[in-house]
């Protein structure tokens, strides 16, 4: 019986990952169990409900698990084989007929063209370039039972290679294939569990390493946040990290005189990252470009606080970041505010609050965030830029002119809520004579003069202020005889003139766009 567990540890040591039909799981004991005759294999799930129990059998324990029902005890007989990366390869791309063109290279190719799918032609040729083995430049060999390297010198062009979801468990292999690989720069190592490495093996391992780029950890089971910038020890010059959906919460400053020297790209999409203070402790990463939270269940954005006029000295560098599908309840207060204080950013990714929409929020973005080029990748255009910034230096016009009164520390105050207001006003003067028209009580009819721009014909015409778009769209079609062709409407301020606001809504007042007497609607 010695003799059987010792060839079962050799074929299965501790931290060796086995599947069986779609359900990986990590060895965690190998030999006897009290009671039942021969040899086990004792399996934590990455399904935490795949077991049926903690590794705690008739009241001994066996082994620990995370989830008190990711436990299992299996015959090593009932594992499947497994294959090195040369094999699993060469079967991949050499064995080629039609019908088994690699899937997950013809994703990629999809993604870099653009293109939901190929003409035939198109595929034929993908395959031909699969065929020749030793000139692929990428290689798929995702869900495959690959924990081994094998012999991968003849492969000296390739440049990207995806091994997510398969049985690789140890860094060793991983040092391996990238000893074996002198161009790889991007691996993808989604949905694989690595043993953590001891500080001798990232000694032995990180020249293995150093021609790496990019690399994807996706869904590893990262718990801990310091396990990570340990693990980072090996990649000493990557400059993208995917850590998507790794359960960890806490982050922690990173020592840049150690890791992360050059990083531009970090993925932390649906970690369990809930507090943006924790965001703030990678503020020193003074290379990072893109930053991606998305579905992190953020629900404030706070950031340290300078001086009005001044940008906060972390993140320096950072121009996109990516909020998406985080229920962020500060968005009408200071969300955009806060984010005004990053010095270099200029696209911002963000799902609206629930009492918003995209164009408000996008409006509040514009003008509170300085430097914002793209909005969720649309792109700001000039006339966006112009509305957004007059619709807040109106609606802030009054506590500008308060604040002025009152003195510096209130001014101060006012610029600390309102970062960009004080350009604005450089931008489009003093809101002074704005105030009192908004203060006064107005008349319910305004003068207002209606312009064709096409034909030049104009309308001079006393109308209620209360008067909704829609209606005044058809009082415009009826006196410009303009038939069933309902006509886009815009207003020019009387006395700032270079402000054109789009009356965009049919359902709003000309009261809610603050049309007041003596403007120009212009008719388009």
């Amino acid at each position: 019986m010695v003799g059987i567990i010792d060839e079962a540890q050799l074929f299965y040591p501790l931290g060796s990952r086995i599947k069986i039909a779609d359900n990986y799981g990590t060895v965690r004991y190998v030999g006897e169990v009290s009671g039942h005759m021969g040899t086990w294999l004792g399996i934590e799930w990455d399904d935490g409900l795949r077991g049926k129990h903690n590794g705690i059998v008739d009241g001994k324990r066996y082994f620990q698990t995370q989830s008190p029902t990711a436990g299992s005890f299996i015959r090593p007989g009932k594992v499947g084989p497994c294959a090195t990366l040369e094999d699993a390869a060469r079967e991949r791309y050499l064995n080629y007929d039609s019908s088994n063109v690699d899937e997950s290279l013809i994703r990629e190719a999809q993604a870099s063209l653009q293109a939901s799918l190929f003409e035939v032609v198109g595929m034929d040729k993908i395959a031909r370039k699969q065929s020749k083995f030793e000139q692929l430049e990428e290689v798929s060999v995702d869900q495959t039972p690959v924990n081994a390297a094998g012999y991968l010198k003849e492969l000296t062009q390739l440049t990207t290679l995806n091994v997510s979801h398969t049985l690789i468990w140890n860094w060793e292999i991983v040092a391996n294939i990238a000893q074996q690989l002198p161009s790889l720069t991007n691996l993808n190592l989604s949905s694989n569990r690595l043993v953590l490495p001891t500080a001798s093996e990232i000694t032995d391992l990180e020249p293995s390493f150093r021609q790496l780029k990019r690399i994807n950890l996706r869904g590893c089971g990262f718990s801990d946040w310091k396990d990570v910038m340990h693990t980072a020890l090996l990649w000493p010059n990557i400059l993208s990290l995917g850590l998507q959906e790794n359960p960890f919460g806490q982050l922690a400053e990173v020592d840049r005189k150690k890791i992360f020297q050059q990083l531009q790209e970090l993925d932390l999409h649906r970690t369990k990252i809930m507090d943006f203070d924790q965001v703030v402790k990678l503020g020193n990463l003074v290379t990072l470009r893109s930053l991606n939270l998305m579905e992190n269940g953020i629900e404030e954005i706070k950031l340290p606080d300078c001086d009005p006029q001044e940008k906060i000295n972390m993140f320096v560098s950072l121009e996109q970041l990516n909020l998406l599908h985080n229920p962020i309840w500060n968005e009408q207060a200071d969300a955009f505010n806060e984010l005004d204080k990053l010095p270099q950013l200029s696209r911002l990714s963000k799902t609206p609050h629930l009492k918003s929409n995209f164009d408000e929020m996008a409006s509040k973005a514009v003008a509170s965030i300085a430097g914002l080029q793209f909005i969720n990748k649309a792109e700001v255009t000039a006339e966006e830029r112009r509305g957004a910034e007059y619709d807040l230096w109106k609606k802030h016009a009054l506590d500008w002119m308060q604040a002025t009164h009152q003195g510096s520390d209130s001014l101060r105050e006012f610029c600390r809520k309102h970062r960009t207001y004080p350009l604005l006003v450089k931008k489009y003067g003093s809101p002074a004579d704005f105030v009192p028209r908004t203060q006064t009580k107005p008349s319910n009819l305004i003068n207002i003069c209606i312009r064709h721009q096409l034909s030049g014909e104009t309308w001079e015409k006393k109308i209620p202020r209360m008067i909704t778009v829609q209606t005044l769209q058809g009082l415009v079609m009826k006196r410009f005889r303009l038939g069933g062709n309902v006509p886009q409407l815009c207003y020019v301020d009387a006395k700032h003139p270079n402000l054109v606001v789009q009356l965009d809504n049919n359902a709003k007042t000309l009261d809610f766009y603050s049309v007041q007497e003596h403007d120009t609607v212009l008719v388009q």
